[in-house]
């Protein structure tokens, strides 16, 4: 029987439950260190704000990453500044926030703060190019997932590995879901491959554009 793809802690262990296998780790990517708190110790309470909660993350990442002053140093108070622009957007915590909209939430979130961001939301997508590139250029993504085990969910990708089973690749995405506080890991095969679990997703990624003041 198959493994659900996402929410991975040992991911040996689910290269042999899933593949008949003990993989190999053939490529470390890069480990973005970021908040992995809960979305329920992020925001105080245990709703569908998960697109807030992520957008929360990528302010508080670049706030510290970059020295941004004019964010706080308080995520409890970035999430309620996300939160009021995200309700401009439809957000409710009964239906949560429209994929769509994440880009336009974290590019206004930022705009809040003085800062000039490049938000997009990416709808067709390969790993190389919109998971590699944007994780070794040290810039976390968003993703929303529709199907399967993270169904109508929006997590943090925070890097990425590359495990080898036989003469077949496999890259593990490093997420932070925000169910519970830590890392967690989706297979990207199964996610982008099989139909029955996933497939339909998207990513948002965010540049920061021009120069900003630094704490000094």
């Amino acid at each position: 029987m198959k493994q659900p793809y996402g929410g991975i802690t040992n991911v040996a262990e689910y290269m042999q439950k899933q593949y008949g296998q003990k993989g190999i780790m053939i490529k470390r990517g890069r480990a973005i260190l970021m908040n992995q708190q809960s979305m329920e110790q992020i925001s105080g309470r245990r709703t569908r704000n998960c697109s807030v909660v992520a957008v929360t993350r990528i302010l508080d990442y670049y706030r510290r990453e970059l020295h941004i002053e004019a964010i706080p140093d308080d995520i409890h108070a970035i999430y309620r500044q996300v939160e009021e622009i995200a309700e401009a957007y439809g957000y409710t915590d009964k239906r949560g926030t429209m994929p769509f909209f994440i880009a336009g939430i974290t590019r206004e979130a930022f705009k809040e703060y003085g800062i000039k961001a490049k938000c997009r939301g990416v709808y067709i997508w390969s790993f190389d190019k919109h998971v590699v590139r944007e994780i070794e250029a040290g810039r976390p993504l968003i993703m929303n997932i529709a199907r399967g085990f993270y169904r109508d969910h929006t997590v943090v990708v925070a890097g990425y590995n590359i495990w080898k089973v036989g003469d077949k690749t496999y890259p593990m995405l490093r997420v932070i879901d925000g169910w519970k506080n830590g890392i967690h890991y989706i297979d990207y095969e199964a996610f982008a491959r099989d139909f029955s679990q996933s497939i339909f997703g998207s990513f948002n990624t965010t540049v920061i554009k021009g120069s900003v003041t630094a704490k000094r």
